[in-house]
């Protein structure tokens, strides 16, 4: 596919195969990166690089060389609190829960440690531990016996369809929503931030897209959703429950998902572990602040109701 086609927001249907998205494994780190910069730039918002070679490396081992292979894309951003935090942080089951026993969503667990699926969201959107991660990468050390497969949909084709199909529940949208951060509040931090989902602004589309988290904000805050509430968030729901828009991709072990976080809403479906504690899957997560080699921009995407394509073909494009 044409890098100009991906960056004005794909659906799945954009992609002829996994080669759309995959670059090999280099250990020039400085050249792999810059490639995979110019797919994030001025691409799909993500790449999959294949092949890292980490098979034999122990679990400390890759979270050093996820560190100094992701530091040449940008900076690594600490996560966790206290002596947990780390700049490599290991996503896998250690027994967390994403839901209560009543089947309530668990606001302050950390869902990275849990083995249930993930929504589609951001991170950006709850301002993790006080970053705003510009760029966010998972290394694949072990797989999971069954699932565990990423989910990734464009939200500037989302932001596309929505304008399309659900105008006025857009509208909302464009206005700030107060959203949950419990599991991730830096210490002495208010646990709530308010942003709207879609941001346009001249430098761009800003997004930051947690529907569970702004459902669950409503009790911190004392209010009850109002309908015009819950309209839009039922219509950004049903925009990201459509399977023609998302990529499900299965990542191999040495396979590194590497997202443009502005753009890019990313997910997981659930998964069955191996029995052995040595083969159980594990993922190294490294989130990334931009090299500063400029005064900084946001991905360009059009966000206007009237124009449909931005600079250098660079849009929100009418057509689905």
């Amino acid at each position: 596919m044409r890098f100009d086609d991906a960056s004005s927001g794909w659906t799945r249907a954009s992609f002829a195969s996994p080669r759309d998205w995959q670059l090999p494994y280099t250990e020039d780190h400085d050249a792999l990166a810059a490639r995979t910069l110019e797919r994030l730039a001025d691409g799909p918002g993500f790449a999959v690089v294949t092949g890292a070679p980490v098979a034999a490396m122990t679990t400390d081992e890759v979270r050093s060389f996820s560190e100094s292979m992701l530091g040449h894309l940008g900076r690594p951003l600490p996560q966790g609190r206290g002596r947990e935090t780390a700049l490599a942080w290991l996503v896998r089951d250690e027994g967390a829960s994403a839901h209560t026993d009543e089947r309530r969503f668990h606001e302050v667990a950390y869902t990275s440690k849990s083995r249930g699926s993930l929504h589609l969201h951001n991170d950006q959107a709850v301002q993790p531990f006080g970053h705003a991660p510009d760029y966010l990468a998972l290394l694949t050390h072990r797989k999971a016996r069954i699932g565990g497969e990423s989910l990734l949909l464009d939200a500037w084709t989302a932001y596309r369809v929505l304008r399309r199909e659900f105008p006025r529940e857009l509208d909302r949208l464009r206005r700030p929503f107060a959203i949950d951060r419990r599991h991730v509040t830096p210490d002495g931090q208010n646990p709530v931030v308010r942003s709207p989902v879609f941001e346009p602004s001249e430098d761009g589309l800003r997004v930051r897209c947690n529907v569970k988290r702004i459902e669950t904000a409503y009790p911190l805050t004392g209010r009850t959703p109002p309908p015009a509430d819950l309209a839009a968030l039922d219509a950004l729901r049903r925009v990201l429950g459509r399977t023609d828009l998302r990529l499900t991709l299965a990542l191999e072990e040495g396979d590194c998902l590497v997202v443009d976080d502005r753009r890019i809403l990313h997910g997981r479906t659930g998964y069955q572990d191996h029995d052995e504690p040595d083969r159980r899957r594990c993922l190294v997560r490294v989130m990334l602040g931009r090299h500063p080699v400029g005064p900084p921009t946001l991905p360009q995407a059009s966000v206007s109701s009237t124009s449909e394509t931005g600079s250098r073909g660079v849009g929100v494009p009418s057509g689905p």
